[in-house]
């Protein structure tokens, strides 16, 4: 029976396709894929094979709930992947390390770390896997760490003592001494040894992941990004190469950077990274290569108006023959998976989005598989040949979806902030008529250095939107990723004015076009979308309605949250150096104005920004006689990750816009 339009049931029925690693033979990919269950509010994680000529898939495994980031040995004659598997007294607390055969049969658990792993890479010998284990640095053995955590998780005593600058991250708090340390593991034996022992060194406290670290292609070196101060979310880095058989370590330095993603040639002769610079949230990554004999670095197509990555997302990889790396980034609200000869000045898109999400080449380089989503879709499988125009679908996922019907959309260009041009999507309901007018609503990305993309967002799904009667728009203002280095910072020190205008140019050209009802005008957003919402509502009262999640409402107050040292970059300043400017770029101090009712959304485990944000907004609305309504989630965090939760959101969003 086919569906009338999308609904959030359909979000959630969808089957979630994870990183795929490939086969040295290129022959087949292992990738973990996730479904879920609206009557159970779980989620279930399993290994699935595909063969790269597209004739075959199958389930590696089906014990257990959470079975993840599969990695292929170098030999091909494993697949490493983290678990949490067994019942009762042989339950694994913490994931564990565990192996299996291609061809099935059991897995077997390899570590019984008290504090469990994650983030593994295979050593070229495939008799080792490097993962990352947090543990508290002064303790020598395992034993003492088990005690540990026995002790703190039993203790009467619950309080946080702190003495440093950062000790949250999104909905966690990093304040209880233990450090993210990069171990070596034995697969046969199962034996871990704990590469930074007796050291400072630790990778740093923000959610470390495979990223963070790489090993030579000998096996005999091992290079991690080391934090300056690893108690701040925020810090220069640098590399430190450490040779395992001697013990002995050096320095990569490039100045004032974040360095992530450190990535081996082939003949482990340089290394590429990519390096942001600290100094400003705005400017972007560069692909820096370094020569491990001279130490000499350089950046890559330097001239190249596009960030390497956002937020260190570009993954970069060599090809083969190492003359060329491959990483994904974004280009004007798509994601294409690129190619960067060393001597080139920009790179050519190999795989185009949508947004490619993730990839992986076999050791010849022959075949190279990826990840790719839409708007139109979930991330689905992709093979690439050396016929790089040739890309073959390997995955059967979310066929269901076929049967619902979507609207169009388009990617537009609008004339927003002193007439410069900005990007926009524009999605229409289903059995959308040119001959009528729609109401309008904006959906307003976060950041604000981030983006709207052509892909499936679970949590802010145009089409779900779409379906209930709107036009949508999805502006990338001033400030958005994915554009040159003067449009991503422009913004800074003035936050608010040229997003509004940015906004208002294509509700205003929608209005044009005869699109939209100019009496039915909408605004939604979450993060810095929902300070977008709440700064409109001081500054416009043409729209009808909005909703706030998860907002930033007053600056000040934010500084309670857990990336505090970055505001004065976002802002210009530190409040007590201009209190009037920081003040200007807050929504707060426009309450005044505030006429149009509003939904106010936010999860307490929300440590970004801090659910009192949201209590400040609502109780203003409040107490100035708006219509409004609040809705907090105690389980929930900077998004709504629950499927039952997620439910709700989108009833109370829907409901809430149709009042008025």
């Amino acid at each position: 029976m086919k569906a009338k339009h999308l609904t959030v049931d359909h979000l959630w029925q969808c089957e979630r396709i994870g990183t795929p690693s490939i086969s040295p033979d290129g022959k087949w990919v292992v990738v973990d894929q996730t479904t879920y269950s609206m009557e159970t509010n779980e989620s279930a994680t399993q290994l699935w094979l595909y063969s790269t000529d597209g004739k075959t898939r199958k389930q590696l495994t089906s014990a257990g709930k959470k079975n993840t980031a599969p990695q292929w040995s170098p030999d091909g004659k494993l697949i490493a992947f983290c678990a949490k598997r067994g019942e009762g007294k042989t339950a694994d607390e913490e994931p564990q390390l565990y192996v299996i055969a291609p061809d099935g049969g059991e897995a077997r658990r390899v570590t019984s770390l008290s504090t469990g792993v994650g983030s593994i890479k295979w050593f070229p010998d495939s008799k080792r896997v490097a993962a990352i284990s947090w543990v508290w640095p002064e303790l020598k053995t395992d034993a003492q760490q088990a005690k540990r955590k026995k002790e703190q998780k039993e203790s009467k005593v619950q309080a946080k003592v702190i003495e440093t600058d950062n000790y949250r991250y999104w909905d966690s708090w990093v304040c209880d001494g233990t450090r993210p340390h990069l171990f070596e593991i034995n697969v046969a034996s199962g034996a871990a040894k704990d590469l930074f022992a007796g050291k400072q060194w630790t990778l740093g406290l923000g959610d470390p992941g495979p990223a963070e670290y790489a090993i030579s292609p000998d096996g005999k070196e091992i290079v991690w990004s080391q934090p300056d101060d690893p108690t701040r979310l925020i810090s220069r880095n640098t590399l430190i190469h450490l040779s395992l058989k001697s013990r002995k370590s050096k320095v990569t330095d490039l100045g004032d950077m974040w360095l992530v993603a450190p990535a081996y040639s082939h003949d482990g002769t340089r290394v590429a990274v990519l390096a942001t610079p600290t100094s400003a949230p705005s400017q972007h990554t560069r692909l820096m290569l370094v020569d491990l004999k001279s130490g000499k670095a350089e950046r890559l197509a330097a001239k190249w108006p596009r960030s390497v990555g956002t937020y260190g997302s570009a993954n970069p990889a060599w090809r083969a023959d190492d003359q060329a790396i491959l990483f994904c980034a974004e280009d004007a609200g798509v994601q294409h998976l690129w190619s960067l000869p060393l001597t080139a000045e920009a790179p050519t898109a190999i795989a185009h989005g949508g947004h490619v999400m993730a990839f992986a080449q076999s050791a010849d380089g022959a075949t190279t598989v990826f990840t790719k989503a839409s708007i139109d879709h979930p991330a689905r499988l992709y093979t690439l040949g050396t016929d790089e125009t040739k890309q073959h679908r390997l995955d059967r996922t979310n066929a269901f979806l076929d049967k619902v019907p979507l609207g169009k959309w388009q990617s537009r260009t609008f004339k927003g902030w002193n007439d410069e041009p900005v990007q926009a999507f524009v999605c229409y309901p289903p059995n959308y008529d040119k001959k009528k007018k729609y109401p309008l609503l904006h959906s307003i990305h976060g950041g604000p250095h981030a983006a709207h993309m052509d892909t499936w967002h679970y949590r802010w799904n145009v089409h779900a939107f779409a379906a209930q009667g709107y036009v949508v728009a999805a502006v990338n203002y001033h400030g958005s990723s994915g554009f040159d280095e003067r449009f991503l910072g422009i913004i800074d020190g003035d936050l608010g004015h040229r997003e509004l205008a940015d906004t208002e140019a294509v509700t205003d050209a929608l209005i044009r076009d005869g699109v939209v009802d100019k009496k039915r005008l909408y605004a939604a957003g979450g993060s810095y979308g929902g300070y977008m919402v709440a700064w409109m509502n001081g500054h416009t009262d043409r729209y009808k309605a909005y909703v706030c999640h998860a907002g930033v409402y007053n600056w000040v107050s934010q500084f309670g949250d857990d990336g505090y040292l970055w505001l004065n970059q976002e802002l210009g300043c530190w409040p007590w150096e201009d209190l009037g400017k920081y003040q200007a770029q807050s929504p707060h101090t426009f309450s005044k104005n505030f006429k149009t009712p509003t939904l106010v959304i936010h999860g307490e485990l929300d440590y970004r920004v801090p659910y009192y944000e949201g209590l400040e907004y609502y109780n203003t609305l409040r107490a100035k006689g708006i219509p409004s309504r609040l809705v907090v989630y105690p389980d929930e965090n900077h998004w709504i990750l629950k499927p039952q939760n997620s439910k709700l959101w989108y009833t109370e969003f829907f409901n809430w816009l149709k009042r008025f």
